[in-house]
């Protein structure tokens, strides 16, 4: 794919010198549009546009890095989606796409994509369809890359380079700039089937209209789906390694789980406890350590969801006189994700009685379950002498080993994520003169997320341990008039189904129903909706005064934006305003600090939202071509965000010299920044999930609070300096380019760390088992187990609830190196050789130290080379390159592409040896150096006329070597940002047109 960025300079940067020539001197009329007719690859002239600049005619090679993908080369790469387009991108750091659930930043957001540009995060690139902005995942800052029609695209345009000046806030790192085919005719289809091992495969279908408007305009439209089915993890032997190796993927709350038995002795008059775990464990696949039974939740996630996209696109270009054209496109992408697999259950980190895991639960000695737990576990009856007075839950969740009744297959819970959006964008070009044109244009997009994952109310379940459970449950009568037992042992159980195992300790009769399990394990999501609408007003022209180099080009506008945020949780029993204590229906917890801990063992709830921001922005544009080899450009912005965050103006400047005709040096300088979202200044907090190192890695409930107060915008000091040599080579042409790029980011927008602030509570402990520091000036943010810290008492373990919130954090200092190298060789008239290479060298990713409440809780540090899996900004390779060979023989065409991530250490690992270890005391080193990840790519087209149609067949081996991703120490074992957990796989494809 590389081979296609620098290729496009190679091949065409000429052409766009010329383009940007005839678009400055542009007579009023417009020229009608040269439409691309099947087959063709044409482009009008007065479109020329370049990211990164309003002004016309700014070429690929000028002051700004600009790489130019075409749909042509992402064919020949044999690319069918935007995730893996994004994913093969040096300069793009952990971007979102595949399934990663155990992620606190991919919480959430299954089925959704994302671009991450030099890794600051993807709410700082901003992501543009035909230079406007286009679609936002609701209240999460960032363009869903999943809804991109694909199939209507010309090409893909990335600048990485600051350009808030340009485009405003969310261009720190840079922008990316959608691009479709306005000009169009014919009929395309296109079709792709992808085989995958382990799963139904993947396939896609998709074609596209265009007509000629008369002489005046074209018309385009087209629709794509595509179909991505569900890879469970048992499919790859990497993900399940073992207990010992990774202990990270096992729970002790687990069924079979540990269970306490209290007999009262009439004689004596005591309490005697037998404390017994559950039969089964190992026979049901699990492991016991220090007596316990370790879950692993993970056979029953997926690597990939079952998912279904689809697209509809139009785009209208039309000259209404010589002097107007009108120009409009529509949008509809959905996407649906309606079987998410999860763990059979979550965990309890909270019960009807308040916070903590331990004995959350008690069950009815009259539970039809505990006759047959007592005869398998070897404990006596409950008789008249020696009576049962109590069961308790000790270590427990509801369904493990055993999964869920609800899903025959695999026994997992399942959740729900559908994505619905639109996009309406269209405006005016006037030519008010032979030189100035002045555009007017307005967009406005929707876009709606239903998320919802299986959360267990917990009062619900101790009434069904009682034997009052079930929706028509009179509440009165344990097991009779519509109430239902909950049987929470192994011998509820016929086995396990993602295993393929049989419970031997089965006993018939005794199962959970359907419908008991429906009452107790309820969706618990949100139901989102974002919308935005956008007005942008242009001139650009020339100002009269005219250099060596050419006429000085100006442009200056305006720009309006007003931004609709909602949010309303799921159902009643997700909504905080009517469930916020651990008791469903209860209000006793209002106005105390466990006020929002809400009824669920594990999810948090949500409050209802409604948000607004309106934005104006005022922005000037210079570019000034000093001699034929001298030009420089100078660009200011003006934005407003209203109180409380106030307002920002940003400058940049940039230059680009030609030293010889085979030398350019290039550079740019100035300010950017981003705006907090309306939701960073709510007052109300959601809930995710971290797995606390303090709390032995076990997943517990983060608050992310608000910032109404104090809140501002971030912003960035950016520069980049560069240069390109471009000389004919043994016949052909070679083009290498460095670039070095440095940002400063300030003030940034971020959330107080979680895991930090746990570790420094918990006196820096790994294991959960060593008391917690109770007078730290830092306990304030904590929630505990029975809501109590008590020194000397209180472990990390008994860590329940952690508060983070936003505000403008440490100072960010990232630097590095972008190098690119293409050459292309003609071999006769009708073939070409071509080869080349990118890469980007991370050289700095620092990070000032994190001050909460006057206490250091995460020091400074240098980010590259790191795992970061607790910590910004994630996964950060030192190196990431791609290279490529490619044979051009009249209509055969064949790549071989190579893609190269360094591997990370585990920061957590820093000075500890063994760096994690089992309950039992086992040391394991696994994913400390997770190792590098080195993927081989083979991919052939060939074109051919059938029945008066032009047909390109398309193959592609991905992975053909069948490398695993790097390790890493998290539940799937393997880092998601280093490696393609798919495997090898093949896909051919077909494109028709006529």
């Amino acid at each position: 794919m590389e081979r296609d960025m620098t290729g496009f300079t190679l091949r065409h940067s000429c052409a766009l010198g010329a383009l940007a020539t005839a678009a400055l001197y542009a007579s009023p009329a417009f020229a009608q549009a040269e439409v691309e007719t099947a087959g063709a690859a044409t482009q009008n002239d007065n479109r020329i546009v370049v990211t990164g600049s309003y002004i016309r005619g700014t070429p690929e090679d000028a002051a700004l890095p600009v790489d130019v993908f075409t749909a042509d080369d992402l064919a020949e790469q044999g690319v069918d989606s935007p995730l893996e387009f994004i994913k093969e991108l040096p300069s793009v750091g952990a971007s979102l796409g595949d399934s990663n659930q155990f992620s606190t930043d991919a919480q959430g957001f299954q089925g959704v994509g994302s671009l991450n540009l030099r890794g600051l995060g993807p709410q700082r690139t901003l992501v543009l369809l035909n230079g406007k902005r286009t679609i936002l995942s609701p209240g999460a800052g960032f363009v869903d890359t999943q809804l991109m029609p694909l199939f209507a695209l010309e090409r893909i345009e990335l600048l990485k380079d600051g350009a808030g000046s340009t485009y405003g806030s969310d261009a720190i790192a840079g922008v990316a700039n959608f691009i479709t085919r306005s000009t169009f005719t014919g009929f395309e289809f296109q079709g792709d089937y992808n085989f995958i091992d382990g799963s139904d495969d993947n396939y896609s279908l998709s074609g596209l209209a265009g007509f000629e408007l008369g002489d005046s305009g074209n018309l385009v439209f087209g629709a794509g789906w595509q179909h991505r089915s569900e890879l469970g993890t048992p499919q790859r032997d990497f993900v399940n390694v073992g207990y010992e190796t990774n202990p990270s993927a096992y729970s002790a709350l687990a069924t079979p789980g540990l269970f306490a038995v209290s007999y009262f002795d009439t004689g004596t008059g005591t309490v005697n406890t037998q404390i017994r775990p559950d039969v089964g464990c190992t026979d049901l696949g699990g492991t016991v350590d220090v007596g316990r039974c370790y879950f692993t939740y993970v056979p029953f996630d997926n690597i990939t969801e079952d998912e279904n996209r689809y697209q509809a696109f139009a785009e209208l270009t039309v000259d209404l006189s010589d002097t107007i054209r009108f120009r409009a496109d529509a949008l509809y992408s959905r996407s649906e994700l309606k079987s998410l697999n999860y763990s059979p259950a979550f965990p309890p980190t909270q019960g009807p009685n308040g916070s903590g895991f331990v004995s959350a639960f008690t069950t009815s000695p009259a539970n039809p379950g505990v006759a047959a737990f007592l005869d398998q576990v070897g404990l006596p009856q409950s008789s008249a002498t020696n009576p049962i007075v109590a069961v308790t839950n000790v270590l427990y969740r509801p369904f493990g080993y055993l999964g869920n009744p609800r899903d025959a297959d695999r026994g997992a819970g399942t959740g729900s994520a559908i994505n619905d959006a639109y996009r309406f964008s269209g405006g005016f070009e006037f030519a008010l003169s032979d030189t100035l044109r002045l555009n007017v244009d307005g967009t406005y997009w929707q876009s709606n997320r239903d998320f919802y994952a299986p959360g267990i109310v917990g009062s619900r379940l101790q009434a069904a341990l009682n034997g009052l459970g079930g929706p028509d449950c009179d509440g009165v009568t344990p097991g009779g008039n519509g109430c239902q037992w909950f049987n929470p042992f192994t011998n509820a159980g016929q086995g396990n189904g993602t295993f393929n195992i049989s419970n031997p300790f089965y006993r018939p009769g005794a199962e959970n129903s359907e419908e008991l399990v429906a009452w107790l394990q309820v969706p618990n999501g949100t139901r989102e909706q974002e919308s935005q609408f956008v007005f942008d007003v242009v001139l650009a022209g020339e100002t009269g005064i005219t250099f060596s180099g050419g006429p000085l080009a100006f442009a200056v506008g305006g720009q309006f934006r007003d931004n609709r945020y909602t949010s309303d949780p799921y159902n009643e029993e997700s909504n905080l305003d009517v469930n916020p204590c651990f008791i469903e229906g209860d209000l006793s917890c209002v106005g105390t600090t466990t006020e929002g801990v809400g009824p669920f063992i594990f999810l948090g709830g949500s409050r209802p939202v409604s948000l607004q921001q309106d934005v104006y922005a005022l922005f000037a544009e210079l570019n000034a071509p000093i001699t034929d080899r001298l030009e420089l450009s100078a660009a200011i912005r003006f934005e407003d965000y209203g109180s409380p965050i106030g307002s920002t103006v940003n400058p940049k400047g940039s230059l680009r010299f030609e030293v010889t005709d085979w030398l350019t040096l290039r550079g740019s300088v100035g300010t950017t920044f981003r705006g907090p979202l309306a939701s960073n200044v709510s007052p109300n907090f959601v809930t995710a999930l971290e797995g606390f190192t303090a709390a032995g890695g076990n997943y517990k409930s983060k608050d992310i609070y608000g910032n109404p107060t104090d809140l501002g915008p971030e912003t960035a000091f950016t520069y980049n300096i560069g240069a390109i040599i471009s000389a004919p080579v043994g016949g052909g042409d070679m083009t290498f380019s460095v670039d070095y790029w440095s940002i400063d980011l300030e003030d940034r927008i971020t959330i107080t760390p979680g895991n930090a602030i746990a570790s420094v509570v918990g006196n820096g402990q790994t294991n959960g088992q060593a008391p917690v520091d109770c007078s730290s000036p830092l306990v304030n943010l904590i929630t505990f187990s029975n809501n109590q810290c008590v020194q000397g008492t209180t472990l990390g373990i008994d860590i329940s609830r952690v508060r983070t919130d936003f505000v403008n954090g440490p100072d960010v200092k990232i630097a590095g190196l972008d190098f690119a190298l293409n050459a292309s060789f003609p071999l006769s008239d009708t073939a070409e050789l071509s080869f080349g290479a990118n890469a980007v060298w991370n050289l700095d990713y620092s990070f000032d130290d994190f001050i909460v409440q006057g206490v250091n809780v995460q020091p400074a540090y240098d980010a590259v080379g790191f795992g970061n899996y607790f910590r910004d900004p994630n996964t950060v390779p030192e190196w990431r390159a791609n290279a490529f060979v490619n044979l051009g023989f009249g209509d055969f065409n064949a790549r071989y592409a190579i893609q190269h991530i360094d591997g990370v250490t585990d920061d957590r690992c820093i000075n500890r040896d063994p760096c994690f270890s089992t309950a039992g005391g086992v040391g394991t080193n696994f994913g400390v150096e997770s190792g590098s990840y080195t993927q081989h790519d083979f991919a052939v087209t060939y074109d051919l006329e059938l029945a008066g149609a032009e047909v390109q067949l398309q193959a592609a081996v991905e992975n053909f070597t069948d490398a695993a991703p790097a390790e890493a120490q998290l539940p799937l074992g393997f880092n998601p940002f280093i490696g393609n957990a798919i495997g090898r796989n093949y896909r051919l494809g077909l494109r028709t047109r006529f």
